[in-house]
């Protein structure tokens, strides 16, 4: 593979280089494998998905080249751990590993750990923003563990085009960055308290507690990301020494293959943008008329002609040499945060729990991607249960915010009263 980096890939590549833009995946695996049979299943998977032994080439000013040619085999680390409760050691390789930085010149942008316990392991795969969004970490995990299961399983390759190739109406149009000034307009909020170490938290919900809060949604016309939403702006306005101004303002991750023509299915890439929607998480209104609220909002910045164009106006950067785009993203960085906390709420249907004589029992998503502090959360569907993660620099406070928005989220469950 060798193509020239697209406008988005581009703009990830010129952020990598003043700032972190690592992302990361913790498969918790019940059953036994070995270093050698996982690095085969790597060798297979980097042909299935050749972003997973990529490096840019090429690299001047205005342009670079995405390539394969030379690149080794994505790194795998072992580490042995013994004790009850080894996932404690896999929370520090995770921290750690969200902070080594991707030598982008010889690649890979994807390296993994495997946390041996013997009976289980964990599975961490860290990857550079550029090659992987959210859905690109179970895909890979998926396929692994497939041909760890069947050293016969189908690997052909899946490659698609870049998003910005696959976007509707391609051309940049000049209401593009009018929308995009819009969409900024007022997010800007002070710094946030970042500066500490790096701190990945995780959590979940058992299979009744999940049941019950996806029951209640449904009935109460919200989505869990609606829920979620509401729960973190109501958990920031309890916190009053974050000092954040209301309304909250929440970075919602999108994914793009419902829009792009062809879609890309499972290709493994960066699919994905992100939306910014505000929630006033003092208002008095009940929990879940807020919620269907803040689901319309989502619903509506979901729309092609309101995603597409947050994309699209990135066809305008290859004016800019990459050093100016690094110094603009860095001085913003250390000037203003653009959100309050970014929630990123994902449903995996397409990845199944048992391979085999091994079975998947967690997943654990994290991200590393600015300087400020904001905590960035996940939530994973996966096996009738919510696993949850977040990642920040904020010295404590982010777990006092996930505790607090938790409460939220589990009062707000109280049976439904009668209307």
């Amino acid at each position: 593979m060798r193509r020239r980096l697209s406008p988005t890939e581009r703009f990830v590549w010129a952020a990598g280089e003043v700032l972190p833009v690592n992302i990361a995946l913790t498969g918790r695996i019940h059953g036994r494998t070995t270093p050698n049979l996982l690095r085969a299943a790597l060798t297979a998977a980097r042909e299935r998905h050749p972003l997973l032994a990529a490096r840019i080439a090429d690299a001047g000013p205005w342009q670079a080249r995405l390539t394969t040619e030379g690149v080794p085999d994505p790194d795998l680390r072992v580490v042995r751990v013994t004790g009850p409760d080894h996932f404690g050691r896999t929370v520090e390789i995770v921290e750690e590993e969200l902070q080594r930085p991707f030598d982008t010149g010889t690649g890979p942008l994807a390296r993994f750990v495997m946390v041996d316990a013997g009976d289980s392991f964990d599975l961490v795969g860290i990857y550079h923003h550029l090659v992987a969004d959210g859905l690109s970490l179970c895909v890979v995990l998926r396929d692994l563990l497939r041909r760890l299961a069947d050293p016969a399983a189908d690997m052909s390759p899946v490659l698609a085009a870049p998003a910005d190739d696959l976007l509707p109406g391609r051309r940049v149009d000049p209401a593009d960055l009018r929308r995009m000034a819009r969409e900024l307009r007022g997010k800007g909020r002070p710094p946030h308290p970042g500066g500490g170490p790096l701190c990945h938290a995780t959590w979940s919900l058992d299979a009744s507690a999940t049941s019950a809060l996806l029951t209640r949604c449904r009935a109460e016309g919200a989505t869990l990301q609606a829920a979620l939403s509401t729960a973190f702006a109501r958990a920031l306005a309890d916190l009053a020494d974050f000092g954040h101004p209301a309304p909250a303002a929440i970075a919602v991750p999108a994914d793009l293959r419902r829009v792009l023509d062809p879609s890309p299915g499972e290709a493994v890439g960066l699919y994905a943008a992100t939306l910014l929607t505000e929630v006033d998480g003092s208002s008095p209104d009940d929990f879940w008329d807020v919620a269907r609220s803040v689901r319309a909002d989502i619903h509506r910045r979901l729309r092609p002609d309101e995603l597409v164009p947050l994309v699209r106006v990135l066809r305008l950067l290859p004016f800019l040499p990459r050093a100016a785009i690094s110094s603009l993203l860095l001085r913003s960085e250390r000037r203003q945060s653009l959100f309050d906390v970014s929630i990123s709420n994902m449903r995996l249907s397409s990845v199944p729990v048992d391979y085999g004589p091994l079975r998947l029992d967690a997943l654990y998503p994290a991200a590393h991607t600015s300087l400020s502090g904001t905590p960035l959360v996940f939530a994973v569907g996966h096996a009738g249960r919510l696993f949850f993660t977040v990642t920040s620099t904020d010295d404590g406070r982010s777990a006092k915010l996930c505790d607090r928005a938790m409460s939220h989220l589990t009062n707000a469950e109280r049976p439904l009263s009668v209307r």
